[in-house]
């Protein structure tokens, strides 16, 4: 039997729409928050965060700690992350929506083809870069070019769930001017504001099969056969936001320093296309492109950390950082012909703990390492999205620091993340609820399944003085 044509048309748009909400997601750090600005930082599983890095990096995590380096300084580095992801799972057209079920098309609960292992393994490199100067004995000024949020999952595009996501792709840009000013021997505040551009490639499938049945009451093919009548949808999206971060860093003595910092939410609204391309007859005129807008907020997120040298060769330190992810509820997508999109995340406030310690050796080498509980925001497997799968890591770091010249260092740093295996419960793709008909109560398909993963992460990085 043929579906409403409002239903028909919204099935179109919201998996169009859907594409936007990949703008929001991650796959290396809590959630989609990029931790990775620091390889002297990473030696220790970032355990020093506040309390003060011994290079210009500390500009992203506290630039009060500029004012422990003379002079110039300009640290250059590239953290290369390689994630090792297995998934094994189903999908199915979904058992809740009642456009699928007995009083509509029969095929609620029937199994959707493709392949049930596709491969998700992905390298990918965070670059940073971060000049301090010293302005005078109580001024230091400072720039911060990094990368603070990401993404990039890529499954093959015959898998059970591409029509929940294919590839999702987002690059960030933050550029972060500072200034720390030291008050007193003891005392130094630092103050910074942030210009971050997103860039977004967002792809999925698109169930031609299904659109049929909705529009006409018959399929170009079988629901649950190959996917020769599958289309493509694809969205384009950039934005610039601003926000700001502030820290103080204590240090009573010489060998204690405390270090507190935060880090503002910035607001994105993010323009850009969806175009679906490759839909067969009767549903060729759904192909085509349109506008999207989604309004976005990247969370805030507040350290604090702790240092302390017993000698002067062994150190140790800690840190706890709460990010409030629960900015992050829905994504509400709007398309230029007014339907509307909603992914329900429901997100919720992370926090992050490390310790660490270091250890000189002598005048040339210098040795860290640390441990951390990285917690996640995905409050449970059916809100967990396959463009996100997330979940709580422990990291296992270790660094050193090669002092080439008083004026010239090299920092190396390995960090093995054991991740809590991600699993899939019915996840659900797009809904548009402003519809009266069952159908905009929930989406069209679901996917379940377990994914085993693996990350690890090597940096290097170069320290110059002038």
């Amino acid at each position: 039997m043929a579906i409403t044509p409002p239903v028909a048309r919204r099935f179109l748009t919201c998996t169009a729409a859907g594409l936007l909400s990949l703008a929001s997601a991650g796959t290396h750090a809590s959630g989609f928050a990029l931790i990775e600005q620091s390889v002297n930082g990473m030696g220790s599983a970032y355990a020093i965060g506040s309390a003060g890095i011994s290079d210009a990096s500390t500009i992203f995590f506290n630039p009060a700690g500029m004012s422990r380096l003379s002079g110039t300084n300009l640290n250059g580095g590239l953290q290369i992350v390689s994630s090792r992801v297995e998934f094994d799972g189903r999908a199915q057209y979904n058992p809740d929506n009642l456009a699928l079920g007995a009083g509509g098309l029969g095929i609620a609960g029937n199994q959707i083809s493709g392949k049930s292992n596709p491969d998700t393994n992905l390298l990918a490199g965070i670059p940073s870069g971060y000049i301090s100067h010293q302005y005078s004995d109580k001024v230091w000024f400072g720039l911060g070019i990094n990368a603070p949020f990401g993404l990039e999952t890529d499954y093959d595009s015959n898998w059970v769930g591409r029509y929940n996501a294919i590839k999702s792709q987002l690059l960030t840009y933050n550029i972060n001017p500072t200034i720390a000013l030291k008050f007193t021997d003891h005392a130094t505040i630092g103050f910074g504001l942030s210009a971050l551009y997103a860039d977004g490639e967002l792809t999925q499938a698109v169930d031609g099969a299904l659109a049929s049945l909705l529009k006409t009451g018959t399929s170009c093919g079988s629901p649950t056969g190959t996917q020769a009548c599958d289309g493509k949808a694809k969205l384009k999206g950039n934005d610039w936001g601003f926000g700001y971060n502030f820290g103080l860093l204590l240090e009573p003595t010489e060998n204690t320093r405390f270090g507190f910092h935060y880090r503002s939410a910035i607001d994105l609204n993010l323009d850009g296309h969806s175009e679906v391309t490759g839909l067969p007859a009767p549903i060729t005129a759904a192909n085509g492109k349109q506008s999207a807008k989604l309004e976005l907020t990247l969370p805030d997120s507040l350290s604090v950390s702790a240092y302390h040298a017993f000698n002067s060769r062994w150190a140790v330190m800690a840190d706890v950082t709460w990010t409030q992810w629960s900015h992050l509820d829905s994504l509400d997508i709007q398309l230029a012909n007014g339907s509307q999109s909603v992914a329900v995340w429901d997100y919720e406030d992370s926090t992050r703990y490390a310790i660490g310690a270091e250890y000189r050796y002598d005048p040339t080498w210098t040795f860290r390492s640390g441990v951390a509980l990285d917690d996640t925001p995905v409050p449970n497997d059916s809100l967990r999205s396959p463009r996100v799968p997330d979940n709580d890591r422990i990291w296992l770091s270790f660094g050193t620091t090669y002092h080439y010249s008083p004026d010239l260092t090299f920092d190396f740093g390995y960090a093995h993340l054991f991740v809590d295996d991600p699993k899939l419960d019915n996840v659900s793709d797009n809904n548009d609820p402003t519809l009266q008909y069952p159908a905009g109560l929930t989406g069209f398909h679901t996917v379940s399944g377990e994914y085993d993963a693996a990350v690890d992460i090597f940096g290097a990085a170069v320290n110059w003085k002038f």
